[in-house]
């Protein structure tokens, strides 16, 4: 079953790997990312080390103008460009908090939403921090 996560940022937040994984370092999440990877230009799978493991996640970014059907209602005069990062993830629950941690990262300390498509709610970053916590990484 394949799941995804909206993350929901102005163009210019989008960092690339090396600040994502400065910021990882600073915050003591269990993630690390393969380095120089320019998130505004990746598409496809991003390999990703959780704690000390191969791990990874989907990671795709568009416009929020793409979404347009989806998010109908999404206020998003707060943005500047307003683009989407999603995150997509099999039936690896490891993924799943590679995907969480990316979410809380990419939130911190910006202007950003995330939207949980399975349960169809908007969280806020301290929630997707919450949940990234709740989540075992690598069975630990």
């Amino acid at each position: 079953m394949s799941m995804t996560m909206y993350v929901i940022l102005s163009l210019s937040d989008v960092p690339n790997t090396n600040s994502l994984n400065e910021l990882s370092e600073q915050l003591n999440t269990p993630v690390q990312y393969l380095e120089n990877v320019d998130l505004k230009k990746h598409t496809g799978f991003l390999p990703v080390k959780l704690k000390g493991e191969d791990s990874g996640v989907e990671t795709y970014m568009s416009p929020l103008s793409e979404f347009s059907d989806y998010f109908p209602a999404f206020d998003s005069s707060a943005f500047i460009e307003p683009v989407v990062v999603t995150f997509r993830w099999g039936g690896d629950m490891n993924e799943m908090v590679v995907a969480l941690n990316s979410a809380y990262l990419l939130g911190y300390q910006k202007n950003s939403a995330t939207f949980e498509p399975q349960s169809g709610v908007f969280l806020s970053n301290e929630q997707v921090k919450e949940g990234a916590e709740a989540m075992p990484a690598n069975g630990i």
